[in-house]
């Protein structure tokens, strides 16, 4: 279980800092870090190349990602850029199913909020109001997707922006009384552009909400300091959120909306302090600095390759490694010869790794496999910490990214990371304890992605996944 998080508005969870050097302070004080431009070249007389270290590798559930709230100084329900997913993928017969559903909250768009004001002795009419929350893309089958509806129900629950959500945490909803619903296409859905009046607007779930909403919001407006509308505190005291869920436990798509833009629209008519007939439209919104959002996301592995693997350790690790975004499949690495090397001068920690063929089929046309991996250092207490490579030689040098290998007509996606700084340390201080963990890189999109890789158990020797290690020799 994962013990931080970094803020997900910076579009990566680390911070590329560049360094042309940086000088280990710890086990021999000359050992120096090269950037890749000065890795001297491989002659077998003061710089040697090492492949034999055992890179063992087991799947593990790594969950725990922050979706809501604040978690030290990481505010996530005011990331605009940390989208939540809603939907249901059933049909994915590698890494199971996947649900979606997430809480949002919107408030007046002033304290004391009122209804425009209208001539004595009139009355007013409620038209529609309308939650909607834009559509910012997709994961999954959107070439053969199943429809889904998605409701909008009422949250039972507060949920302090200034606690944590995780994934798993629950909404408390009032499931007897839905507020409305809408049947999405995600084949059409990312260029249906719905009419509001004669105005064209961008993809989004308009949720028209139910008479009973209507009348009560306009009743706590209308009771002015003895409502609900008289400050904002008041408003999310009595309404505290909106809980979007998906109606079947079958589907093929996750959709993924900017519920930091979530809008409800009120359309009303009344009659103007010049008695004459009016419309208007008022609108609350999700506000960071005093609504809540956080999404909650359930996997189920039944009956697929990946769930034998959860409660299982070979002695030689997994065969195969089930990656994705988390929540969800994840990789510990160990490194049992490691400790045991003499000590050197690492110029190059490369670890490499290769996804299979026979569990791709055409899945990974339909779902896509992860853009960008990253990396951790763990224990077994699964305390997680950044790498210090991060900060030392930054994101681009430590990597990564998706890449390809063409290797005899045949190409191989492949996965690298650069952590010479981290392993010099685990040499020089003969580390027993130490591991590392994968998993795909969480850019705003929680859920999404996943990739399968060749593991330390594979048949497939050349394709294992493997550390590079560049070096000198020291004097003697």
């Amino acid at each position: 279980m994962k013990k931080f998080l970094l803020s997900p508005s910076t579009g990566t969870f680390v911070i590329a800092i560049l360094m042309s050097v940086a000088t280990l302070l710890n086990g021999c004080k000359e050992n120096t870090i090269l950037p890749p431009d000065m890795v001297p070249p491989i002659d077998n007389i003061n710089t040697f190349q090492d492949l034999s270290q055992q890179v063992i590798t087991d799947n593990i559930y790594q969950d725990s990602i922050i979706t809501g709230g604040v978690s030290k100084s990481s505010r996530v329900s005011s990331a605009s850029s940390f989208y939540h997913g809603l939907g249901t993928i059933d049909l994915d017969p590698i890494f199971g199913k996947t649900t979606a559903s997430f809480h949002v909250e919107v408030i007046p768009g002033s304290a004391n909020f009122q209804f425009k004001s209208q001539y004595t002795g009139t009355q007013r009419t409620i038209d529609s109001v309308v939650l909607s929350i834009p559509y910012v893309t997709s994961f999954g089958d959107t070439l053969h997707p199943t429809q889904q509806t998605f409701s909008v129900y009422r949250s039972l629950k507060t949920f302090s922006r200034d606690s944590t959500q995780y994934e798993f945490t629950q909404d408390v909803v009032d499931f007897s009384r839905p507020l409305g619903s809408q049947t999405v296409n995600f084949q059409t859905f990312r260029s249906d552009s719905p009419y509001v009046g004669t105005a064209k607007v961008a993809p989004q779930l308009r949720f028209k909400l139910n008479q009973w909403f209507i009348d009560s919001l306009e009743a706590q407006v209308d009771s002015a300091a003895n409502g609900a509308a008289a400050s904002f505190s008041q408003y999310l005291e009595w309404w505290k959120g909106f809980s979007v869920q998906p109606e079947a436990n079958n589907g093929s798509t996750i959709g993924y909306f900017s519920t930091y833009n979530t809008r409800m629209f009120i359309y009303y008519r009344y009659t103007n302090t010049d008695n004459l007939a009016d419309t208007a439209v008022d609108v609350f919104s999700f506000d960071p600095s005093y609504c809540n959002r956080f999404n909650t996301i359930t996997r189920n592995y039944s009956g697929t390759p990946v769930e034998p693997l959860l409660n299982n350790q070979p002695t030689n690790g997994d065969s195969v490694l089930f990656i994705q975004n988390e929540p969800g499949m994840a990789a510990v690495l160990r490194f049992p010869t490691l400790a045991s090397l003499d000590n050197r001068i690492v110029n190059k920690a490369e670890l490499i790794f290769t996804a299979v063929s026979p569990y791709m089929f055409d899945f990974n046309t339909i779902y896509g496999v992860v853009p960008r991996m990253q990396i951790f250092k763990t224990d077994d207490t699964g305390l997680d910490a950044i790498p210090s490579d991060y900060n030392s030689l930054g994101s681009t040098y430590v990597n990564g990214s998706k890449s390809e290998l063409v290797k005899n007509g045949q190409t191989y996606t492949q996965y690298k990371f650069n952590l010479t700084q981290t392993f010099q340390k685990v040499i020089s201080q003969k580390d027993t304890t130490f591991r590392l963990k994968i998993m795909g890189l969480n850019v705003g999109l929680p859920g999404a992605y996943r990739v399968m890789l060749r593991g330390s158990g594979s048949d497939a020797t050349e394709f294992k996944p493997t550390l590079n290690l560049i070096y000198t020799k020291l004097d003697k």
